[in-house]
C-alpha cells in the first residue's frame, strides 16, 4: 500500500471517501483480488435471452439440417455464408429483422453499408446504404421475429433497398 503520514495509507483513505459517497467501484479491482465475483458478468457472458439465435446462426443451421455444407468467411465479405447446394456454391446474405411496416407486415431492408468518404457525415458517419450488385450474392436468407424464414433468390428482389413480406414472398418461406 502507498503510505501518507498520518493515515492508514492512501487506499484506505481513499477506500473511504467512496464508501462515503456511496461510489460503485465493483468494476475495479487488481491481479490480486481478481477472482470470479458472482456480481460481475464474464467478459463472453451470454446476453442474449434463452432460446434467441443470431440470424446466421439460424440459416447455418437451416442449411446444416437438409445435408448441405456450410462455410463461413473468415474475412468481410459481400455474404454471410457459402453452402454447397444442389447447382454448387452459393453466396447467402442473412438480413433479419423485426421492423413492420404501416400494414403490420415485416420490412426487410436488402441494403450493404459503404464508406463514402465525399459524404457529409451523420449519425452513421460517413456511410451510406447501398442495394447489393449483381453476382456479389445468390440468396438472401430473411430471418423474421417470432421464426419466419425466407430464402429469396437474388434476382427476385435486385435493385431493391427494402421488401414488404407480403403475397409476392410467400412462395419464398421455408
Amino acid at each position: 500500500d502507498l503510505k501518507s503520514p498520518g493515515s492508514g495509507g492512501v487506499l484506505t483513505t481513499l477506500r473511504g471517501h467512496v464508501e462515503r459517497l456511496g461510489l460503485d467501484i465493483s468494476h475495479f479491482y487488481n491481479n490480486r483480488d481478481a477472482k470470479l465475483r458472482s456480481d460481475r458478468p464474464l467478459p463472453f457472458a451470454k446476453v442474449s435471452s434463452p432460446g434467441e439465435k443470431s440470424g446466421l446462426t439460424t440459416a447455418a443451421k437451416w442449411f446444416l439440417d437438409r445435408g448441405y455444407a456450410v462455410s463461413i468467411p473468415l474475412e468481410p465479405t459481400y455474404y454471410d455464408l457459402v453452402a454447397e447446394s444442389d447447382y454448387g456454391l452459393v453466396k447467402v446474405q442473412v438480413k433479419t429483422t423485426c421492423s413492420r411496416g404501416r400494414n403490420g407486415r415485416y420490412v426487410v431492408k436488402l441494403v450493404r453499408a459503404i464508406y463514402d468518404s465525399s459524404a457529409e457525415p451523420n449519425a452513421g458517419g460517413k456511410y451510406r446504404h447501398v442495394p447489393y450488385d449483381p453476382g456479389m450474392i445468390d440468396y438472401f436468407f430473411v430471418v423474421v421475429e417470432g421464426g419466419g424464414l425466407y430464402l429469396i433468390p437474388f434476382g427476385v428482389v435486385e435493385g431493391k433497398q427494402a421488401i414488404v413480406l407480403d403475397y409476392k414472398y410467400a412462395a419464398f418461406a421455408v
